[in-house]
């Protein structure tokens, strides 16, 4: 097959990769010496450079020429005299095929690179009266099948705009892919071996006439013609200068002209007899290159060109100058090998021999270069000099300067040799056949034989025999180099290069070429649509391309294989093609769709097979239904064994599949055809097919081997671009919208579900980034969807008139034309139209240019009672042809505006792998020893409730793995992890002191010890906060009564960690002779509100608050927290080194306070179990200290190599965002029931729990997955909260840590995937792993909150990822809100169970255990029944969130009023929002209030990508200390 190529140039060469093995390399600078002479078939004789013609030397070149090999489309190739030689092609086909127009031209530069000037013209229609034409650059590469094409200007006439492409055959010849029609090629090249560019014309105003006739060739009645023009001209007062091309056709006088460059001066139109005229300045002068195969008058005069090249920087292109002239200069330079070229193409306007402009016109170039416009232009003493890199580099000059004939003859300029700088060049032919190769070279030089990329051979100059005035030389092939497969061989003569004494490789004509040595037992192998391929059994599949390309027009009118068919690159998940053993044979198909009935099918006749018994191998993506082998159905047969070959956990969708069948040959010839009978049902696609013979059979391959492929594989899957799904959908991420509200957008289904349609719409292959969309035929058709804007939102929103938005996106049909209409209507209930939008019929669509345009409108302030969006559109081709040739309509969405919406994901980081040593055995006995040897501190270790999981576990007897059963080493490693995530990693300190006193303390420890510990802590993975509520205590929370309650709970919050500050003073206190009513208002408070402090009512008088924080942080329980506690007793004040404000605000209150405050210091010092306490001066000492002790705790409790992993910190996460659902759940336990019912039936299907939002299915789920791992320790339990966190909500990163957790928890020997379509792939074969070691359960929560940051449309959301077949022993259990994704597990047929509403039983029991049971909180009988007889408390999420305000609130006497005023709202949405009124009101009014605090807070929090600490939240929002 030829190799398609980009508009950028991709690795064409070689043709061949064996396997996945074979990693390419390439040598320095190789270099062919000569494309061969008859690269154009020249009738005549070439001239040479001299006056006087050597008639002899003449006859003897016309004798090579005549020898030499002529290429086979000679015809296209046309001189107008003796030495005009010009590169042209023709091709020819009806509509609606594509044909190829092969020209003369191998893309293979060699030194110094190629740019050519590409000219391609159409004639299509009925009358071919549609015309277009393009001018391109072409930039070839070095080496390997580079090539670029690039447009530089086009024009075209009716319904169909260029749409030109190109192919590289195996041998790097250029092919035109052209579009239907009569197509006419042109190639001007600045290397003369690919014509001399003598075709120009020359042409120039008489006697300043201003108008002009051009003798442009006049086209056929069924052709069109494509003109480039060089114009210059003055009026006297300026001189003018441009560039043009012209489209002419004599039918219905089709003509145009364009500028490509330069001042638009000259204009041009149709004369009598359809002559071009043309309108300039006086004394204009014209140059005109026409691309019309047809001899011009031997009258017309020439223009000046010439093809020069150079070795060094600085050149001369012409040594004459005319006063006047525009030029063209084609500009190319090589520096390296394969894509390593530039090209260029400048307009120059030389006036008055000054250069007046310079404009690179268009400009290309390859690998490791940034850019093209390189070159520079001056003009030295007359000549015209270009200034371009140190390197070879090649030049042609177009002009509109008459020539002599004596010009026209020295304009080459190219005799050289650019590879050694030798002033001939070094040439030579060989000839590679299965035993030898052979050759001749017109010089002495050393020759090297490269095999594979690598030279096996050296023929020595001694070594070649002198003939006839040329050095012949042979070699026999070596047995150990005739071995199988398909196989590269390149010949080079070595040569010095004379500037740098270093050898070049040139390599010889003939060279480079393939030889095959076929398996024995392969009869014939063929790789379908693709390149000539050696698979991994060493099987060699020719190319389809060599044997099937079709270049001739009379064939099923000019289509371009004999196989008919069309083919398919496999855009749907790629990774299949490396689920197979050899998935690069799965890459392309040849598959039975196409648009043209007659044209249905593929076949293959292959001749010359001996009668006989065979397997007949076939690599199909998908079940073939119409396959026959000579006649007789094979697809049943096929089916049968694709079906044994399926697995539990595959992914539905195009698996690759390798099926061998026996089949019988009586007539010496085989065919393999499909004609499908519907292909927009099911079109037969068959990607490579092999006979075998009955003693044929495959490479045995070892596990290591197979380990090895495994990983080459990822690496080469890593390379591709990751389709991560079935059906990929544009990357669209839009902050703020809802997902896609409609149905089967753009036809992912593969049919028309979901819509109302009439006429002809059907579903096809590609789409605007995506896999499908809806093309339309000759009359209209349009589909129909309304979308129940209830199903996603309330009334209350939709009221608010929120953004809806609906697009779509179409284009011309393939043969341009056509008609579109879009429509797009906002319902009532009652389907009543409250506003509507639509583009009105739009076409022809021609003047697209094949690009997508999108139709959209967002509606706005349309206001109440909108509850249905009604989405239509339709399209129909407006040239009334049979057949799907309408629009293609694409990309369909309806959006709503919403409130909020998830942050984008940010890049993942791939978890490091481990690299496991061959000795794992070793490695468990020496765990087994160290374990035995500690038995005793290993029991001391672990806790009696740690026991069970450690099932049967004897640290005396060996951990050895056992067949079936599950390793001891890894029931350690769970065993050691689970204790290292139960550790919190948080160190939360609480500072207790005296107000007044210790402000400065406060600021430098603030800015230098807890700075320095937030650092260390940041480094170790762990979360560091501090806790100063002498400072943190609003004066509404003081007159509130809250003071102690808060300090004292905090306490708890933070224990172990405690600091106390002590000096002179002793705090807020009272005595019972004169009491403080706000203090004891705080004591009642706490004393009410938390049973757990009820302690603190015997310290109500005598007692500071300080001093009831020392005693609930260590001096009440002093053995919990003694090691993490300190005390910083200051020095007493010196009335000598302070103030007197100073020292008044450092002493006691008064002689009471001091008294109190000694003995509090003398409790804290004699306290039997020895308390941390240490003095210090100042601020500075006690931040010294502080930081000390900090950071001794920080390497006590988390020393350095204890950090979490990124796998550790995910689990972290999800076991966090469980246990706060597990803390109190009351629900049915029907529902445990029903899920424990489905999976001890073995269901072979997730399971999803549906309900709506704040139903409690993250609880429910929650709670059955604890019990399940409290129940089962050896079971396998991964749950996985979706939205929890924004790493949580990408699938990929999901299932990357499904496998993470896997490796940990079997000790697979397994490397996880790097690539993402490989990651998805796999999913199947862990899962089968994991289920034949121990069971499986695997818990999914939010399948809706997916995201893969492209949207939330993404087709995540279809669960394509997920398998359709679960493994035995493998478990899942989803949940899900309404959505796209209920819609795929509702279409999908998975069981399901929904959560309904809680019922009055339900909701008092949650009210009464989770107020007095976990807060110890009590309601008197009337707010209970309030509570339970609201309607919108059956919600979970609305009761816990309204129970969560009734327990914080602070009067009980007034909390029957506030719980009235909660239950207003009528749902989740308007409770958060009275919720976060409440905020508002607590921090943003009254004293150290921040404005706008609540609102800042949670825009930072919407804003992080992964939440915020209190911290960063404090730092970020510059909140004052006394606001915490």
């Amino acid at each position: 097959m030829a190799q398609r190529l980009s508009s950028k140039s991709k690795k064409a060469g070689p043709n061949i990769i064996r396997g996945y093995r074979r990693e390419l390399t390439y040598f320095e600078v190789p270099v062919r010496s000569d494309i061969p002479k008859t690269t154009y078939a020249d009738r005549g004789v070439i001239k040479e450079i001299f006056d006087e013609v050597d008639e002899e030397a003449i006859a003897k070149l016309a004798s090579e020429r005549e020898n030499s090999t002529v290429l086979q489309d000679q015809r296209d190739t046309t001189v107008s005299d003796d030495f005009v030689k010009t590169i042209y092609g023709h091709c020819l086909s009806k509509i609606p095929t594509r044909s190829y127009g092969k020209i003369n031209f191998n893309v293979n530069a060699y030194y110094g690179g190629c740019t050519a000037l590409y000219f391609v013209s159409c004639a299509s229609g009925n009358n071919k009266n549609e015309t277009c034409v393009e001018l391109l650059l072409l930039r070839s590469g070095f080496d390997c099948n580079h090539v670029e094409v690039s447009p530089i200007a086009s024009s075209q006439d009716g319904y169909f705009n260029p749409a030109n492409s190109h192919y590289v055959d195996e041998e790097g010849t250029f092919i035109g892919d052209c579009q239907y029609g009569t197509n006419h090629l042109m190639l001007l090249a600045n290397d003369c071996r690919y014509g001399n560019l003598r075709n120009g014309i020359y042409v120039e105003s008489q006697n300043k006439k201003p108008l002009l006739h051009l003798p442009v060739p006049m086209c056929k009645e069924d052709s069109c013609g494509l003109t480039l023009i060089l114009c210059s001209g003055s009026d006297g007062v300026k001189y003018h200068n441009a560039v043009y091309i012209l489209r002419t056709g004599v039918s219905n006088r089709k003509f145009e002209s364009k500028l490509v460059s330069g001042e638009d001066k000259f204009k041009f139109d149709l004369g009598e007899n359809h002559m071009v005229t043309v309108h300039g300045p006086s004394n204009s002068r014209y140059g005109l290159f026409h691309n019309a195969n047809n001899p011009t008058s031997k009258q017309n005069q020439n223009v000046l060109v010439t093809q020069t090249q150079c070795l060094s920087g600085k050149h001369t292109l012409l040594t004459k100058l005319h006063e006047q002239c525009t030029l063209v200069v084609l500009c190319s330079n090589s520096y390296g090998v394969e894509d390593c070229t530039i090209s260029s193409m400048y307009f120059l306007a030389i006036n008055n021999q000054n250069l007046e402009d310079i404009q690179e016109v268009a400009g290309s170039f390859g690998t490791d270069c940034k850019k093209s416009n390189i070159w520079k232009f001056e003009i030295v003493d007359g000549k015209l000099v270009v200034i371009g890199p140190n390197e070879p580099c090649k030049y042609a000059v177009l002009s509109n300067v008459k020539a002599s004939y004596m010009d026209l003859v020295s304009c080459i300029s190219q005799d050289g040799c650019l590879a050694t700088g030798e002033s001939t060049k070094t040439t030579g032919n060989v000839k590679v056949t299965m035993e030898e190769i052979t050759g001749h070279l017109n010089k002495s030089s050393t020759i090297r034989i490269m095999l594979d990329h690598n030279f096996v051979h050296t023929i020595s100059i001694d070594e070649l025999t002198y003939r006839d005035g040329e050095y012949i030389f042979s070699y026999q092939w070596q047995d150990n180099e005739k071995y199988v497969g398909y196989h590269k061989v390149r010949i080079f003569a070595i040569k010095k290069n004379l500037n740098t004494d270093e050898d070049v490789f040139i390599e010889l004509s003939g060279s480079p070429c393939s030889i095959t040595r076929q398996k024995p037992g392969v009869i014939y192998a063929l790789n379908c649509a693709g390149p000539a391929y050696q698979d991994l059994n060493d099987i060699v599949y020719s190319s389809e391309h060599y044997q099937f390309a079709n270049f001739d027009s009379n064939f099923l009118s000019g289509m371009q294989s004999k196989a008919v068919g069309s083919v398919k690159t496999q855009t749907i998940l790629p990774t299949s093609m490396l689920n197979s053993h050899d998935g690069f044979l799965y890459s392309v198909s040849r598959s039975a769709y196409t648009e043209q009935k007659s044209e249905q099918r593929f076949r293959y006749k292959v001749n010359g097979i001996p009668n006989g018994s065979y397997k007949l191998r076939v690599h199909v993506v998908d079940v073939p239904e119409d396959m026959t082998f000579n006649g007789r159905p094979i697809s049943k047969d096929i089916k049968e064994i694709i079906e044994t070959m399926k697995k539990p956990g595959d992914l539905v969708g195009p698996t690759c599949y390798c099926v061998d069948i026996n089949v019988d040959i009586h007539s010496n010839f085989f065919e393999i055809e499909s004609e499908s009978k519907d292909v927009h049902r099911h079109a037969d696609q068959i990607c490579a097919f092999a006979l075998l013979d009955m003693t044929y059979s495959d490479k045995i391959f070892t596990e290591s081997q197979k380990k090895q492929e495994y990983i080459e594989r990822q690496k080469v899957i890593d390379k591709i671009p990751p389709l991560t799904t079935i059906n990929t959908r544009k990357n669209m991420s839009i902050v703020g919208w809802s997902q896609n509200l409609l149905h089967n957008p753009t036809g992912e289904n593969g049919d028309l579900t979901f819509w109302k349609t009439e006429g002809d719409i059907r579903v096809c292959d590609g789409g605007y980034d995506t896999d499908t969309c809806f093309v339309t035929s000759h009359i209209w058709g349009s589909k129909y969807q309304e979308v129940n804007l209830l199903d996603y939102f309330t009334e209350e929103y939709l009221d608010t008139s929120p953004g809806i938005m609906v697009l779509e996106d179409y284009k011309e049909g393939d043969f341009g034309g056509g008609n579109y209409c879009f429509t797009a209507q906002l319902l009532s209930t009652d389907r009543k139209v409250l506003k509507e939008y639509t583009t009105g019929e739009v076409g022809p669509l021609y003047y697209l240019h094949s690009e997508w345009e999108e139709a959209n409108i967002i509606f706005s302030d349309y206001g109440s009672g909108v509850r249905f969006v009604a989405f239509s559109s339709k399209g129909k081709d407006s040239k009334s042809r049979a057949g799907f040739f309408g629009p293609y309509i694409s990309g369909a969405e309806v959006r709503v505006k919403k409130k909020s919406t998830q942050s984008e994901d940010d890049s993942y980081a791939d978890i490091p792998q481990m690299d496991k040593a061959d000795s794992k055995l070793a490695v468990e006995r020496l765990v087994s020893k160290v374990l035995t040897d500690n038995a005793a501190l290993m029991e001391q270790f672990i806790k009696e409730d740690d026991v069970q999981d450690l099932p049967n576990m004897k640290l005396s007897s060996a951990l050895e793995d056992e067949t079936g059963q599950e390793s001891k080493w890894a029931l350690l490693k769970r065993f050691l992890t689970k204790q290292k995530l139960e550790k919190k990693r948080e160190i939360r300190v609480f500072v207790s002191s005296t107000f007044k006193d210790f402000a400065k303390e406060r600021d430098e420890i603030i800015k230098t010890a807890f700075s320095e510990i937030r650092r260390l802590c940041t480094e170790r993975g762990v979360f560091f906060t501090y806790v100063d509520l002498r400072w943190g205590i609003t004066s509404e929370q003081t007159s509130d009564g809250k003071t102690i309650a808060i300090c004292l709970q905090e306490i708890d919050r933070c224990r172990p960690y405690f600091i106390c500050l002590m000096g002179e003073r002793y705090g807020w206190s009272q005595r019972k002779e004169d009491p403080d009513d706000v203090l004891n208002s705080t004591f009642d408070y706490a004393i009410e509100s938390y049973p757990n402090l009820k302690w603190i009512d015997e310290f109500r008088y005598g007692s500071s608050v300080t001093q009831l924080e020392v005693l609930q942080g260590v001096l009440n329980n002093p053995n919990v927290s003694k090691d993490k506690c300190f005390f910083y007793m200051r020095d007493p004040p010196s009335k000598e080194k302070v103030s007197s404000q100073e020292y008044k605000n450092l002493s006691s209150e008064s002689e009471w306070h001091h008294q109190q405050q000694e003995r509090l210091k003398t409790q804290v010092k004699e306290h039997p179990l020895g308390l941390n306490i240490t003095t210090f001066k100042s601020a500075t000492e006690v931040a010294n200290n502080i930081k000390r002790d900090l950071e001794q705790c920080v390497n006590i409790d988390f020393p350095k190599g204890t950090e979490l992993t990124q796998l550790e910190r995910m689990r972290e996460a999800h076991n966090a965002f469980g246990e706060a659902r597990q803390r109190v759940y009351i629900g049915r336990q029907d529902y445990f029931k029903n899920i424990t019912e489905a999976r001890d039936k073995g269901i072979t299907k997730p399971f999803i729990i549906l309900g709506e939002s704040g139903s409690g299915k993250s609880s429910l789920i929650a709670n059955w997955a604890k019990k399940i791992e409290d129940a089962e320790a050896t079971t396998f339990v991964f749950v996985h909260f979706i939205g929890s966190s924004a790493d949580s909500s990408d699938y990929i990163k999901l299932i990357r840590r499904l496998f993470e957790e896997m490796n940990i928890f079997y000790d697979f020997d397994m490397q996880i995937p790097t690539s993402d379509s490989l990651l998805i792939n796999d999913i199947g074969k862990w899962l089968r792993m994991a289920g034949s070691r121990t069971k499986v359960v695997i818990v999914l929560d939010a399948l809706n909150q997916l995201d893969d940051g492209t949207g939330e449309d993404g087709s995540e959301h279809d669960l394509m990822w997920i398998p359709e077949e679960l493994p035995s022993n493998v478990f899942m259990l989803c949940s899900t809100l309404p959505g796209r994704a209920m819609q795929s597990c509702l279409r999908n047929k998975w069981p399901n169970m929904k959560v309904e509403p809680l019922q009055e039983s339900q909701k008092m029991q949650i009210i009464t255990d989770y107020l007095q049971g976990v807060y110890g909180k009590t309601l008197n009988s009337e707010q209970k029944i309030m509570l339970v007889n609201a309607q919108q408390t059956s919600n979970p999420l609305y009761l816990k969130s309204l129970l969560d305000e009734i327990r914080i609130f602070g009067s009980f006497r007034q909390l029957t009023d506030k719980i009235k005023e909660y239950l207003s709202a009528r749902n989740p949405q308007e409770l958060f929002a009275k919720i976060l009124e409440r905020l508002e009101h607590d921090f943003e009014t009254g004293t150290n209030s921040r404005k706008y605090l609540v609102r800042d807070a949670t825009t930072a929090l919407w804003c992080s990508n992964r939440g915020m600490s209190e911290s960063e939240l404090i730092e970020l929002l510059d909140v004052s200390i006394r606001m915490r």
